[in-house]
């Protein structure tokens, strides 16, 4: 397995192992968080149940991280209905996400791994494709698409399906094609995770993890088919960053991919100038959405005159991170007559270095 170096993250506490089951090691181990998820909790653990009854070959581990709604007691009260069919782990205080994959990671045993949140599902066949898939090929890393309410679907990959391939830049090249960095739409060998942490006490784990994951990731097939049902509810972290903005979490998503495009090229030595346009893109147009959160802020809070200084604070830390600048990215735009996407990304590119437009009384 190839050798990434990975950007400096805080470790979670160690779990023991847990013995391997009568047939040996486990192929699967599918791992959820729980915490405060009370309405989707039975939802999220009956689609797995219905799913894995029959096959020991799967570990289904939960940890509960101090839930105060009762998740933890309906956990148990699920776990026990289905004969004792999962691990439910707890942490002693609230440590997060992060802290609960970690934790659960360290405690799994299965060939592969799966993070699913508590408050999503699996959708019916799920576990039966990935089972074929498995044995057929075994990749290092499996994608998967997903379904919203009202049935759309969201695809995670642009590229081939349904074919084992090789290659690690086309992998990283057709996940920031779709923009899709979350974990429960994949699902990883054990050894691409080992020695990885999430890290632990911020927000946007996931972007400052999966880019790394991939560039270790030497294989892969994706099934282009729904595994999972994805619930966008109130109070999560992705709703809240959304609806306003939030200083800390908008430091936290400029900085989430910090020394990615030094990770790249040492990886992918020859990576291509269009892989180099679809990593930039993806973190050209966050900072997009970043800025007409801040816009939108600062307006409201009526101190427009401190929002030059957020934006050149934010460009300065994504774009270190980006493959290409942010200019070459507007420039592409235009090229392909995406004017919309041009002229945001120039409005906010423009701001970050003069603010006389926007600050009432201020001079031409």
């Amino acid at each position: 397995m190839r050798k990434v170096i990975l950007p400096p993250l805080v470790s979670g506490e160690d779990v023991p192992l847990v013995p391997k089951n009568a047939t040996g090691r486990p192929w699967l181990s599918i791992l959820i968080p729980v915490y405060n998820v009370l309405p989707w909790l039975e939802d999220c653990l009956s689609s797995v149940f219905s799913q894995i009854e029959g096959d020991e070959g799967i570990e289904l581990i939960l940890l509960d991280d101090r839930s105060t709604d009762g998740s933890a007691e309906l956990a148990e009260a699920l776990i026990a209905s289905h004969g004792g069919r999962a691990r439910l782990l707890h942490h002693a205080e609230n440590r997060g996400l992060s802290a609960a994959r970690n934790s659960m990671a360290d405690a799994a045993a299965g060939d592969y791994v799966w993070f699913l949140d508590s408050d999503d599902a699996l959708l019916p066949g799920a576990i039966g494709a990935l089972r074929e898939i498995v044995e057929g090929c075994r990749p290092d890393v499996v994608l998967c698409d997903y379904a919203c309410s009202g049935g759309k679907v969201h695809a995670t990959f642009e590229g081939p399906a349904r074919q084992f391939r090789l290659g690690t830049e086309a992998l990283v090249a057709g996940i920031f094609s779709r923009r899709r960095l979350h974990a429960w739409s994949r699902v990883w060998k054990r050894e691409v995770l080992e020695g990885v942490r999430f890290p632990e006490g911020v927000y946007f784990e996931d972007m400052a993890t999966i880019p790394w994951l991939l560039l270790r990731a030497e294989s892969y097939y994706y099934a282009a088919q729904p595994w999972v049902f994805y619930r966008s509810r109130p109070g999560s972290i992705l709703a809240q960053v959304r609806a306003d903005c939030d200083y800390r979490r908008d430091d936290e998503l400029a900085g989430a991919m910090a020394g990615f495009r030094e990770e790249l090229v040492r990886v992918l030595p020859g990576v291509s100038q269009e892989t180099r346009r679809l990593v930039a893109l993806f973190l050209a147009r966050e900072y997009v959405k970043l800025g007409k959160r801040l816009l939108r802020v600062r307006r409201r809070q009526r101190v427009l005159h401190l929002l030059r200084g957020d934006l050149s604070r934010y460009r300065k830390k994504m774009e270190a991170a980006s493959p290409l600048p942010f200019a070459e990215i507007a420039a592409c735009h235009a090229r392909k007559g995406e004017l919309v996407r041009w002229a945001a990304l120039c409005f906010f590119l423009a701001l970050s270095r003069h603010m006389w437009r926007l600050v009432p009384g201020a001079a031409h």
